[in-house]
């Protein structure tokens, strides 16, 4: 795969030279119309399901513009021939299922722009529900202590930060650049004083890092790994080639780690806190199991919701 993303960056560069885009450009400026002539068939060709989706991305990313302030007509937008072949560079990295994150080095989650690096999980879509959802349950509160465990990039903390000013947010990560990341994503949205970050992985009985073991949270959120290490085979090429896959490895049940969120909760939660995850459709029934037979006195199941597309993915649990 990474031979052929090489291969295909090569041949961008011999295309843009060779290829004769019509006597309608003038001084250099081409139509964006005429750019994407063939392109949503190279796309389908390499088994990208929402063509119209990539394109409008990497021509706003192009033309330095917000997605939403780009017409879908793409009428009177023109490249010039730089853009022009950043514009072809980026779809054959995206032919060879390289994610859109990775090609142009942010991602919008919520009402931020963060950035972004191979080695790091990209936030999902349904991740922004989860957010808004806690969100939705914090807004009245006066003020909110919050740990965020496995943040990677930082979206959900940075999420909650620039919504809700009355929360203070820790976060701990395994990943180092995964951390260093977060840290700058907060700096770059000036949060940076209301978030801390380490990089800490966390084993039983060494939840949280040696400065952090006293303290007690009135939140903690997680979005922990929770596919299964069989169901691996079955990932998108985007995901097996270019994502972390520690991030996503939660074992033979896909709770491996979210247990260690549950012991971390038993211990760091103040009473009465709530612990927030977002887990695989399958994993809230299971939750409400082990709550009830291993946690009893401890913790309880207070609430399962759906997410947009119907899937039973996040729970609600208090600390007893």
């Amino acid at each position: 795969m990474l031979r052929q993303l090489t291969r295909s960056l090569r041949l961008t560069s011999r295309a843009f030279t060779h290829f004769n885009y019509g006597t309608d450009s003038t001084a250099g400026q081409i139509p964006v119309t005429q750019a994407l002539v063939g392109w949503a068939e190279k796309l389908k060709a390499a088994g990208i399901e929402d063509t119209k989706f990539n394109l409008k991305c990497i021509i706003s990313h192009v033309l330095n513009k917000k997605f939403n302030t780009v017409p879908d007509s793409y009428e009177k937008l023109q490249f010039n021939s730089s853009q022009l072949a950043d514009f072809e560079r980026f779809l054959e990295a995206r032919c060879a299922r390289m994610p859109l994150q990775h090609i142009i080095g942010e991602w919008d989650f919520m009402d931020l722009t963060l950035k972004t690096a191979p080695t790091v999980f990209i936030p999902r879509p349904e991740t922004e529900e989860f957010v808004r959802l806690v969100i939705e349950n914090y807004k009245n509160e006066k003020h909110v202590n919050m740990l965020e465990v496995g943040c990677g990039s930082g979206a959900m903390s940075l999420g909650m930060l620039h919504n809700l000013p009355q929360v203070v947010s820790t976060a701990i990560e395994r990943s180092k650049a995964a951390t260093v990341l977060a840290a700058e994503n907060a700096k770059l949205l000036n949060l940076q004083d209301r978030f801390t970050v380490h990089n800490h992985t966390m084993e039983e009985d060494k939840y949280l890092p040696e400065e952090l073991k006293d303290k007690k949270y009135d939140l903690i959120i997680s979005n922990p790994p929770y596919v299964k290490t069989e169901e691996f085979q079955y990932l998108h090429p985007e995901v097996v080639v270019y994502e972390n896959l520690n991030a996503l490895d939660g074992g033979s049940d896909g709770l491996r780690v979210a247990r260690l969120v549950f012991e971390l909760a038993c211990r760091h939660l103040h009473p009465g806190g709530k612990l927030w995850l977002e887990l695989g459709n399958e994993h809230p029934p299971m939750v409400k199991t082990i709550m009830n037979l291993q946690y009893e006195g401890r913790l309880k199941f207070i609430a399962s919701y759906n997410d947009q597309y119907k899937r039973e993915r996040f729970v609600q649990i208090e600390k007893v």
